[in-house]
This record gives C-alpha cells, sequence and structure tokens, in this order.
C-alpha cells in the first residue's frame, strides 16, 4: 500500500498543476515535520535524524528536559522547487493564402463561362484565421474564413463570433457570377448556322445570412436572423408575339429580404421552437430590342413579312407575407420519442406590366389582322394563404421491436385576379381598344401517412417493413383544350409497401438495403410518380491496413401506363470507392472512386402543328471516376512538403454524347516556419460529339504563398 501512495504523490501533484504546488508542499512539510518529531522523541538528544526531510521547528521539537541538537541542514527550510511558467497560447492562429492566376484556354468562350468561368489575376485563394483572446469579457473566439475572392465566380466568406453562455453570431456571404450561354440552347437559327442562346444570362447573385443566439447552452436560447438574397445583370429573353416572337435584351434586378426572430427552449425530456419572421421581394425586369429584327420565323405570314422596329417590356413584382413555424421533440419515456412541426404562411402579391411593340404584328384578337402598333398594361394581385405540420412517434415496444409513425398535411389556396388592357393601332388605319379580365383560382391538398416496423432478429441484423399512403386532390383552371368546364379537378392517389434490412455479418463489413415498390392510382401531372420502384443498397468494408472499400447501388423506375401518357422512366447507378488512409494520412492518403449510371425516359407528346402524337426518346448512360492522391514530401525532421494529383473524368454517349476530363496536380514546399509556396495546375476539356462547336479545352495555373500565423 506504501509504494502505492508513493507513486500516486508524484502524479496527483503533476495532475493539480502549478497552482497547487506550494499547497501540497506545505502538506508534505507538515507530515514530514510530524515523522521526525516522533523519531526525535526515541532517540537521544544528540542522535541525528537520519531521513531527509525538512527543519523542524526548535518550538515544536524540543521536550520536556531535552535539548535537542539542530543539525546545519535544519537551519534553512527547503523551498518548494517552482513549476515552470506554463507556454502561453497564441491568441491569432490560421493561415492565409495569397496568389494569382493564369488561363490558357481555346474553343467556345461563352461554353467555358458557362461550365468553368474561372478568371485570371491576382487574388487571394483563402483564409482560415481564428483568434481567441484571453480575460475578454466580450469575446472567446472568432473566425474568419474567405475563399476565392478577386474574380473567381464563386466567393464565399463566413465569420464566427463566440462568447459562452452568453451569445453566437454566425454569418456567411457567398457571391456567385452566374452565367449561362450554350450556343445549342433556345436557338431557334441554329439550323442556319447561326449560335445565339435565347435563354442566356450573365448576371450576380449574392446571398447573406446573418444568425444571432443568445444565451447558447442554455435551456432558454432567443435567436434572431436576417437574410438577404438579391440579383442583378442581363441577359437574353424572347419577347413572344402571334405566329413570331423576337429575342430581346433582358435587364435583371430583384432582391428578397427576410426577417426572423423565435425562442428555443431546451429541456431534459423535450425541446421546441417557436419563430416568427416575414419576407418581402422586389422584382423588376426590363426587355427591350436595340434595333429592327426579323424574330425566328422564316418565311411570310400571310404575304406579310413579320418585324419588331421596338419592343419594350417592363414588369414590378411586389411580393410579402408572414410566416409562424413551431417545432416540438419530446421523450416522456425512455420507450416513447414524439416530434412534431407546424408552418403557417400568408404572402400577397402585386404585379404590374407595361409593354409596347411596333412594325409588322399579328393582332391577338384577329389572326388576320395585322398591326403597327400595340401597348399592353397588366394589373394583378394574388394571396396564398398555406398551412403544413406535421407529426411522428417511435415507440420500443418490446427488447427488440420498433414501431414508427409519421403523418404529414400540405393545404393551400391561391386566390388571385387580373385585368389586361390592350390598345392597337390597325396597319391599314383605324384603331382599338380591349379589356380582359382574368382571375386564377388553385386549391391544393395533400397527405402523407407511413407505418414502420423494426425488428432486431439478431444482435447485429435488423429488418424493416412498412405501409405509405399518400393522396389528395386539387382544382385548378382548366386549359383551353378541356371539355370539362372551366375548372379541373385533379386526384392523387398511391399506396407503398416498404422493406428494408441492416446487417453487421463481422466488425469490418456493414450492408444496409432499402425497398420502396409504389402503386399509382392518379397523379397530377404526366411526369408525376405513378408507378414506381425504388432500391438502394449499400455496403462499407474495412480492409487491413487502413483500406475502406464502400459500395452503392441505386436502382428506380416510373411508369405511367396510362394510353395518353405512355411515360416510362428508369435509372440506375452503381458506385465503387476505396480509401487509403495510413496514419491518419500524414504521410499518405489516395481516394478513388467510379460510377456507372444510367437514364432511359420514354413519353408522348403532340405535335403543335398536327396535333399528332409523337415520342420522344432520351438515353444517358455515363462513367465517371475520381482519383486524388496525397503524399508527404518529407525533406528534414521539421521541414515537409505535400504532393496533391490526381484528377476526374466523365463520358456519357446517348441522345448527347460527351466528354468531359479535369486533371490536376498541386505542389506545396515549406520556406520558412511561417511561409510556404504553393503551385496548382488544373486542366478542363470538354468535347461533344454531336456539338463539336460547343467544346473547349483550358489550362489554368496558380501560384502563390501560404502565410501561417
Amino acid at each position: 500500500m506504501r509504494i502505492w501512495l508513493a507513486l500516486a504523490l508524484p502524479l496527483a501533484l503533476l495532475a493539480q498543476g502549478p497552482a497547487n504546488n506550494t499547497k501540497e508542499a506545505k502538506g508534505t512539510k507538515t507530515r514530514h515535520a510530524k515523522s521526525t518529531k516522533a523519531r526525535l522523541v526515541k532517540t537521544s538528544t544528540t542522535a541525528r535524524v537520519a531521513d531527509p526531510a525538512p527543519a523542524v521547528p526548535a518550538a515544536e521539537a524540543q521536550q520536556p528536559g531535552q535539548k535537542a541538537e539542530v543539525q546545519p541542514e535544519q537551519k534553512k527550510e527547503e523551498k518548494p522547487a517552482e513549476s515552470p511558467a506554463p507556454v502561453a497560447e497564441k491568441a491569432v492562429s490560421g493561415y492565409i493564402d495569397l496568389g494569382a492566376r493564369w488561363v490558357g484556354w481555346a474553343g467556345d468562350r461563352n461554353t467555358y463561362r458557362s461550365v468553368v468561368n474561372l478568371g485570371q489575376g491576382v487574388r487571394l485563394v483563402g483564409m482560415d484565421t481564428a483568434y481567441e483572446p484571453t480575460g475578454s469579457k466580450w469575446l472567446d473566439s472568432a473566425r474568419l474564413q474567405m475563399f476565392n475572392w478577386g474574380g473567381d465566380p464563386y466567393n464565399t466568406a463566413r465569420l464566427d463570433l463566440l462568447k459562452r453562455g452568453k451569445y453566437r453570431y454566425l454569418g456567411t456571404y457567398s457571391n456567385v457570377a452566374y452565367f449561362n450561354n450554350l450556343p445549342s440552347y433556345a436557338d431557334p437559327t441554329l439550323a442556319k448556322g447561326v449560335y445565339f442562346d435565347q435563354r442566356s444570362y450573365d448576371s450576380t447573385i449574392r446571398n447573406l445570412d446573418n444568425d444571432l443566439q443568445i444565451f447558447p447552452g442554455g435551456r432558454f436560447i432567443p435567436y434572431f436572423g436576417y437574410t438577404r438574397n438579391s440579383g442583378n445583370g442581363y441577359g437574353v429573353t424572347p419577347l413572344v408575339e402571334v405566329s413570331n416572337e423576337y429575342a430581346l435584351r433582358n435587364v435583371v434586378d430583384w432582391h428578397n429580404d427576410e426577417i426572423r426572430g423565435g425562442l428555443r427552449i431546451e429541456m431534459r425530456r423535450w425541446h421546441v421552437t417557436i419563430e416568427e419572421g416575414g419576407r418581402r421581394l422586389d422584382d423588376n425586369q426590363q426587355v427591350y430590342s436595340t434595333g429592327p429584327l426579323t424574330g425566328n420565323r422564316t418565311t411570310p405570314y400571310l404575304g406579310q413579312t413579320l418585324t419588331l422596329t421596338s419592343g419594350q417590356q417592363q414588369y414590378r413584382i411586389r411580393s410579402q407575407g408572414e410566416y409562424t413555424k413551431g417545432l416540438l421533440t419530446a421523450n416522456p419515456w425512455d420507450w416513447l420519442d414524439l416530434s412534431g412541426s407546424v408552418v403557417r404562411t400568408r404572402p400577397k402579391t402585386d404585379a404590374n406590366l407595361y409593354q409596347t411593340q411596333n412594325g409588322t404584328l399579328v393582332s391577338p384578337v384577329s389572326s388576320t389582322t395585322f398591326l403597327t402598333a400595340q401597348t399592353d398594361t397588366l394589373y394583378g394581385n394574388a394571396t396564398m394563404p398555406r398551412v403544413s405540420w406535421s407529426a411522428g412517434a417511435e415507440a420500443r415496444a418490446a427488447g427488440r421491436l420498433r414501431l414508427r409513425e409519421s403523418f404529414e398535411s400540405d393545404r393551400f389556396h391561391t386566390d388571385g385576379t387580373s385585368t389586361l388592357l390592350s390598345n392597337y393601332i390597325f396597319k391599314n388605319g383605324g384603331n382599338g381598344t380591349s379589356t380582359l379580365p382574368d382571375g386564377e383560382r388553385l386549391e391544393v391538398s395533400q397527405y402523407r401517412e407511413q407505418v414502420e416496423a423494426l425488428y432486431d432478429v439478431l444482435k447485429h441484423f435488423t429488418i424493416r417493413g412498412g405501409f405509405r399512403y399518400v393522396w389528395g386532390d386539387s382544382v385548378m383552371r382548366a386549359s383551353s383544350f378541356s371539355i370539362n368546364g372551366p375548372t379541373d379537378r385533379l386526384d392523387l392517389k398511391r399506396y407503398s409497401g416498404l422493406a428494408g434490412f441492416s446487417a453487421r455479418p463481422f466488425s469490418r463489413l456493414s450492408l444496409t438495403g432499402d425497398f420502396d415498390i409504389t402503386n399509382g392510382v392518379k397523379t397530377y401531372y404526366r411526369t408525376g410518380l405513378m408507378d414506381t420502384n425504388t432500391y438502394r443498397l449499400l455496403g462499407r468494408l474495412t480492409l487491413p491496413k487502413n483500406f475502406f472499400f464502400n459500395a452503392n447501388y441505386l436502382y428506380f423506375t416510373n411508369d405511367n401506363p396510362d394510353p395518353g401518357v405512355n411515360y416510362h422512366y428508369k435509372s440506375q447507378a452503381a458506385t465503387g470507392s476505396l480509401q487509403w488512409i495510413p496514419n491518419s494520412g500524414k504521410n499518405i492518403s489516395i481516394v478513388a472512386d467510379y460510377t456507372y449510371s444510367q437514364i432511359k425516359s420514354d413519353i408522348n407528346f403532340l405535335n403543335p402543328a398536327s396535333l399528332t402524337p409523337l415520342a420522344s426518346p432520351y438515353r444517358d448512360f455515363a462513367n465517371t471516376g475520381v482519383l486524388l492522391a496525397n503524399l508527404r514530401l518529407p525533406f528534414s525532421k521539421t521541414y515537409s512538403g505535400r504532393l496533391s494529383f490526381g484528377g476526374s473524368f466523365i463520358t456519357t454517349h446517348g441522345t448527347r454524347p460527351t466528354n468531359y476530363f479535369q486533371p490536376q496536380g498541386r505542389l506545396q514546399l515549406p520556406v520558412t516556419q511561417r511561409l510556404e509556396f504553393f503551385s496548382e495546375w488544373r486542366y478542363y476539356g470538354m468535347h461533344q460529339e454531336l456539338y463539336g462547336y460547343e467544346g473547349f479545352r483550358a489550362h489554368t495555373y496558380t501560384g502563390g504563398v501560404r502565410l501561417l500565423l
């Protein structure tokens, strides 16, 4: 027992740290003093104390009738050794990457910008810094992250401020340069050799999100948030007229603001969140022509060549609405879990449209009458109250049996009115006006109920079975071809059988399977879910030497056998991935991934000119692969670099064969303990067999330095 105490005493001193060394030293001194006193009583006054111990005060050691001899080493007390001062941690840590990129490309510039869109020049490649002050009353930690600033199409920033038990602020910002101008998309003039995308965009989208929590980690957590999304830029969009359409310049300008606040209540067995918020959308668009246009029509109409001398369109949309949200999770007993949510919204929208056209036009009232000018003014508004709620429960009825049930409800309706005022100037002289009142009615109710049972057959083998029922109804305005009246009533009804398993035959292997077979009775849309089959299999195998192998397989079909639709859709994908991460990736790590996928789609549609049924087949068979390797370059015991290389590829054949390759390499070399050099090369190559004019090749090289803080 004394041996264990002797070993435990130094460990206890080390565990309590420097602040308790003095106190422990005093206690040790007292114990040694009492032991020395007892020994002095048993020995003569001239005997020396054999045990090395601190000096004993004379008043405490002297006995009646005896004179204790004080030894020289007992005259001075030994002071406890002072522990070294702790090394202060750095208040600022992280890194900053500064560099520049050079881009060399060949091929179609618009396709390159639509797919890659990386620019060149000096930029902030990345920054991840943390600040942890000592003794601050207002801040415990701050972290700032910024990536791809200085001309890249996607810039991000993130700021995290924390004072434990007081507040936490999280702000994120992203800036997206959205460019989309593929020559083969929405281009009716393609047959004439004119590559002009009539649905193109060159705009910027900005997203800002702020979230503030008060008393995080407590039982009552108030929070507030503000989100703003905005977009502006230019594009091309068609102005549709009777028997012709004209591609015009489009000015994009919109923003959406949301303010929210709520309270989270975190108790031991239940959690509640109550939130109130509101949104406001301002959307403004201007469409205008820059000169006379003949449009997409290549032949005369009733002997007249249709032209648009000048055209302009402006619309203004204002939408606002409040919402209320409530969430609940509870565990009243160890064998029962409950959850529920409810969301109620009531948005309102007002819209105004003003449009003018001049030229040789066809009257929308009479297809045989020609106009020289037309002016349209539209006023409209709509409201859409909506209530969505859900509830769920999981009960552990027995040691191996679990029961789950969930129910969802979503109901909304739209009430809208509009009035269109039109003025016409006829080509043969005279003018006319028309007023067209209109309205919109849409009612949708949809419900979903699901029941499942899970049973642990063995310790590492669980099976699952269940049933899902989805139903609903909808009322909407009928199309001009409908013979059922001004409105159409549609129903939704689907029955699904669910099954699955989860197995772990041994510690290194895990298998999971999910199966969903649905029998659809009715659906809203021609391509909506009807008769579906969904199979999903996942496996994970842990091999020796830190090898990890994952395999996934997904199979999905959707069939609508209605004679007027004849829709068949099938997709499947098989994925295998291998990871090798020895020593937690300190020296080497390799990740390889391969996926084979296919999509088949067949549906009938009506030829707009003859109203005869035609078939629309689509096929896509794809091979996708990724290989990434990371190697440590040990130059010395304290200096090491990093070499990363690999890339990805995708090859498809079918309706639109495409090959896309992206190899890459990165070298990171240390210069000093706080300075590193990095160099990165990437190649982008895209080729389409049927659309060779959309191919491109690009080399990008980025070089810079990393500053370690």
